[in-house]
């Protein structure tokens, strides 16, 4: 048999164990493994805004994806996994006026219509079920021009619009992964 002698330094040290380990697992904090993301070998792509199609298109290579980028959907391989993004949009719109009707603050989004398709579905463009399951997919920012951020208004709109690209395009493969 072990004795042990609880002395106010190890009771201290026990104390701050149970306490740490009762606060990490009641905040959400769990070890859990690697998450893998994966995506199908090849892939046929549709988009009808040529600068998300680059985005997209870059993000799939790095992940190994054999992409054929489509100039239309008539007349695909319905045979390979594809995706539609359809109806991208942009829109700037005033958020915060000053008194002086001034813009103070810009919401910048970024909007498309995400469709995957598994290989073997046969398909047709007037299909009304592939509109009704293809799935909005946006992303915004808010801009604050106001003071001397006012001056450099153009290049603040277009580094917008290119890290919504950015994100929009992540947005798409992070679904894509989970097809």
């Amino acid at each position: 048999m072990i004795n042990v002698i609880l002395t106010p330094s190890l009771l201290g040290r026990l104390s701050l164990m149970l306490c740490l380990s009762l606060v990490l697992s009641s905040c959400g904090f769990y070890l859990q493994g690697q998450s893998q993301r994966s995506f199908p070998p090849q892939l046929n792509l549709y988009v009808d805004d040529p600068s998300l199609a680059r985005v997209v298109s870059k993000d799939m290579l790095q992940h190994d994806v054999t992409l054929t980028v489509l100039d239309s959907v008539v007349g695909m391989d319905t045979e390979v996994p594809s995706v539609q993004l359809t109806g991208t949009k942009k829109h700037k719109a005033e958020l915060i006026l000053d008194t002086d009707g001034e813009v103070l603050i810009w919401r910048y989004t970024l909007s498309t219509n995400y469709l995957f398709m598994a290989g073997g579905q046969p398909i047709s463009p007037e299909d009304e079920t592939l509109k009704q399951t293809s799935m909005p997919l946006s992303v915004s920012a808010d801009v604050d021009l106001s003071g001397t951020n006012a001056t450099v208004n153009e290049r603040i709109e277009a580094d917008n619009w290119t890290l919504l690209y950015q994100q929009l395009g992540n947005r798409v493969a992070r679904q894509l992964s989970f097809e």
